[in-house]
């Protein structure tokens, strides 16, 4: 499965610059394209395209969103059993372990880096426990 960017895009280069796989090409003011098989279906580049010019496998236009409403991981400490699993899935690192010198009964997963985060949900989709939601970080407090 992947995106792909349709005619409208205006080779603005924003969707090259936050790919985490480097999945894509194109120079300036050319229409980009997605290598299918670096993609990892993230959506973050339809996220900053200014024209909705990405397209998910289905055709459905992936929408741009300000980067303030991307959906962040929430990881309630309750419920994380520390297997690092998000962590591990996360493409771009944003995720670590609170403290790796507790035990793994008191340790839990958080967002370390909340400007990296890609809103990908690959942290949520891994979690076994369900102890992550994505959420929109300004309406959790």
């Amino acid at each position: 499965m992947a995106h792909h960017i349709v005619s409208g895009c205006i080779g603005c280069g924003a969707c090259k610059r936050i790919c985490p796989t480097q999945a894509i090409s194109g120079e300036m003011k050319t229409i980009h394209i997605i290598d299918s098989k670096l993609c990892i279906d993230c959506g973050s580049c339809g996220r900053v395209c200014p024209k909705n010019a990405v397209r998910t496998e289905q055709g459905d236009i992936v929408f741009r969103l300000k980067r303030a409403d991307w959906l962040q991981p929430q990881i309630s400490q309750e419920r994380c059993y520390a297997c690092e699993n998000c962590v591990v899935a996360c493409p771009v690192g944003a995720l670590a372990m609170k403290d790796e010198t507790l035990p793994l009964t008191e340790n839990y997963a958080v967002l370390a880096s909340p400007e990296t985060c890609i809103s990908c949900g690959w942290c949520f989709d891994n979690c076994q426990f369900a102890a992550i939601t994505m959420e929109v970080p300004h309406a959790s407090h």
